[in-house]
């Protein structure tokens, strides 16, 4: 089902690849949002799964940068050693986007962060451990058109009282504002360490 999920997933980019460059950003917003994602185990782990429910909120610190601040909550079927476990976290970043430096006519926008948040991870989806933790975030955003982006990229985490315990983790997903209130947002996470795939999708509140 993973398997397939994925190939529908890289076909719809590609059709988007070919959209008109011009695009209403997810960066430098005011919006907040509401998903719900599927996690899959693969390789080892093929028979573990989980749910993830989160809600974030992103606010324009500057014209160049933004505070983007969230919460999840993850309930994970395990194997039949480690049962059911649960995770939450709260993770708040601040996200730099380099809008004097596009390129292609304004279709890329580059963006850099960082993040300080907690975890308590009983299913040790994110770390090994509980605890604060940080993270480096790096990636691109894509404006296809109007109504419909890209963003790709991936972040640096680690546990702040262990800084061998971390991991990197791959991000992809499209945002599509239906009207300048309303989005829809389809991401796919890949933690590098963690064979677990996560296939979400989130609603988006803009007000202004």
């Amino acid at each position: 089902m993973n398997q397939v999920f994925l190939r529908h997933f890289l076909c719809f980019l590609s059709l988007c690849w070919v959209a008109s460059l011009s695009g209403k950003s997810r960066l430098g917003e005011y919006y907040l949002g509401f998903g719900y994602s599927m996690a899959d185990g693969d390789k080892q782990r093929q028979q573990d799964s989980g749910d993830v429910l989160s809600i974030m909120a992103n606010s324009p610190a500057t014209q160049s940068a933004d505070w983007r601040l969230a919460l999840e909550y993850g309930n994970y079927d395990l194997d039949s050693i480690a049962g059911d476990k649960t995770s939450w976290g709260l993770t708040l970043d601040y996200i730099m986007h380099y809008d004097d430096y596009v390129f292609q006519n304004g279709m890329f926008r580059p963006y850099f962060g960082i993040g300080l948040g907690y975890f308590r991870d009983g299913a040790q989806m994110h770390l090994d451990d509980n605890g604060i933790n940080w993270s480096l975030m790096v990636g691109s955003e894509m404006l296809f058109t109007d109504d419909l982006s890209m963003y790709f990229g991936g972040s640096f985490y680690g546990m702040w009282s262990d800084f061998g315990d971390n991991d990197w983790k791959w991000d992809v997903g499209f945002t599509w504002w239906i009207n300048d209130i309303h989005g829809i947002s389809i991401d796919y996470q890949r933690p590098a360490e963690k064979d677990f795939n996560f296939i979400g999708l989130k609603y988006l509140y803009s007000w202004q």
